[in-house]
């Protein structure tokens, strides 16, 4: 083979080789443009840590809600209405000497039923009606129980019901909002210790979300009373959780 010869198969292998290598890079830079960009975003999604952060803190309740009971009988429905109010209006005016707010003081039911006897042998017979009226009151003298009480028993009230201790939404609030930021850093505090030994660390938080509020009552106290019985007031415990998750790297 002469040296023409020689240089021109040394071209064309060049070419070829040129040409193969072409078409591979028109290849990846031409008919896969999404995958490229798939890749790319991927290389961009970080990973990431879900933590769970729990705040909890014991309340004495400073509400005290009671609901009074007044009863009355009388031979003509008017009479049993007329004798019910009579005697609600001493209970209320007794509720009302003792500092409480008419705004603390509602009516929670008003009935008013036939009552009858049943002898044997013969038909029901009607000896009179029952009238009963019922109002609810809410203090936060919370100390005062055994004296409200006391007060309204005196002044007509026939049943005692529905007693029970509260929080108020003005302390129920502030606590609340204080116990969100105390798990939120219980959640930090957590992610902190799990990726320190780990080599990694927090780069953002991508979602936040509160997954229990739950308050509970575990343990009973007692309130002195300036007069009456003692009232068991209790504790309230109330539980916040919530969910953090962060982006790591």
């Amino acid at each position: 083979m002469d040296k023409s010869a020689y240089a021109l198969v040394s071209v064309s292998v060049t070419a070829a080789v040129l040409a193969v290598a072409l078409a591979a890079v028109t290849l990846m830079s031409g008919s896969t443009p999404q995958m490229l960009n798939n890749m790319a975003d991927e290389s961009l999604v970080s990973s990431t840590l879900s933590v769970t952060g729990t705040a909890q803190t014991t309340l004495v309740p400073d509400t005290l809600v009671v609901t009074f009971v007044v009863q009355e009988k009388a031979a003509t429905s008017s009479e049993a209405l007329a004798k019910l109010s009579e005697k609600a209006n001493r209970v209320v005016s007794a509720v009302l000497g003792l500092g409480i707010s008419s705004e603390d003081i509602k009516t929670t039911g008003v009935s008013i039923h036939p009552e009858y006897i049943y002898p044997d042998k013969e038909p029901p017979r009607l000896i009179g009606y029952v009238a009963t009226y019922s109002i609810e009151v809410r203090t936060k003298r919370v100390a005062d129980a055994g004296t409200l009480i006391d007060t309204a028993v005196n002044a007509g009230a026939d049943q005692v019901s529905g007693l029970y201790f509260t929080v108020s939404p003005e302390q129920y609030g502030t606590v609340y909002r204080q116990l969100l930021s105390a798990a939120v850093g219980d959640a930090d505090a957590k992610a902190e210790s799990v990726l320190r030994p780990l080599n990694l660390r927090k780069t953002g938080v991508k979602s936040v979300s509160v997954i229990d509020v739950q308050p509970v009552y575990p343990a009973r106290g007692a309130v002195e009373a300036s007069s009456g019985p003692p009232i068991l007031t209790g504790t309230t415990t109330l539980t916040v959780s919530v969910n953090v998750v962060y982006t790591i790297g």
